[in-house]
């Protein structure tokens, strides 16, 4: 039940990014050349593949249908919270639904590119694997960041305040010697630095990321335990 209730209240979430992702998709192939590198045309989505997570992560105990939430209705908080479920597998559903929706999503995009653009259809299968790897890997800090968020923004600032916070942070640490830190850069390797481009896997960078989302769940699963609802 949990799974189902927790897909009714994001799938118009879900919705709308493939909506914004089939647009940045037709922009690109409306002002780039149909013969364009099939690497150069998934790395152009680096930016997307970021706001994926950020925008699909699970929304915590709050997460509500996006129409009843725009107009302050909030029965479902309620109604969710008077299950005989811990907030702690409450948290961890909300954030499986959105993991699977934002692994569907990156293979929705990846589906449009190819059918957009045919040089990526000539990427080797083992190259585009493991770079639909690395940037769901990689995107999963910024599903930490914004999960954390979830426990406390409303749903309409938790996307935006994920994104301010992922890039700034991203500028701050990685901007300041980028050459130094560049292996650490998680974001970096969805893009210029993907395996793609190395032919090889980021591992240092995926591991990076893999630490923040597990640092920005454990403190989401605080702040479920301790807030009054």
């Amino acid at each position: 039940m949990l799974w189902y209730k927790a897909w009714l209240e994001t799938r118009w979430r879900m919705a709308l990014i493939a909506a914004v992702l089939a647009f940045v998709l037709f922009q690109v192939a409306t002002h780039s050349q149909k013969s364009m590198d099939g690497v150069a045309m998934l790395t152009s989505l680096q930016f997307m593949w970021m706001i994926i997570p950020l925008s699909m992560a699970g929304s915590g105990v709050r997460t509500e249908n996006p129409f009843r939430a725009a107009k302050g209705i909030q029965g479902s908080i309620y109604y969710t919270m008077s299950l005989p479920v811990s907030r702690l597998q409450l948290l961890a559903v909300r954030a499986g639904v959105g993991l699977a929706e934002t692994g569907l999503l990156i293979a929705v995009g990846i589906g449009m590119a190819a059918a957009a653009f045919p040089a990526v259809r000539m990427i080797p299968v083992n190259e585009a694997a493991s770079y639909v790897m690395t940037i769901f890997v990689c995107g999963l800090s910024g599903f930490g960041i914004s999960t954390l968020y979830a426990t406390f923004l409303d749903q309409q600032w938790q996307a935006m305040a994920s994104m301010l916070t992922f890039f700034l942070a991203r500028g701050t640490i990685f901007g300041l010697d980028g050459a130094r830190w560049s292996r650490f850069d998680f974001f970096r390797v969805m893009g210029e630095a993907s395996p793609l481009v190395t032919h090889g896997m980021p591992w240092v960078a995926m591991g990076v990321s893999l630490i923040v989302a597990a640092i920005c769940f454990a403190g989401a699963v605080k702040v479920e335990e301790a807030r009054q609802y």
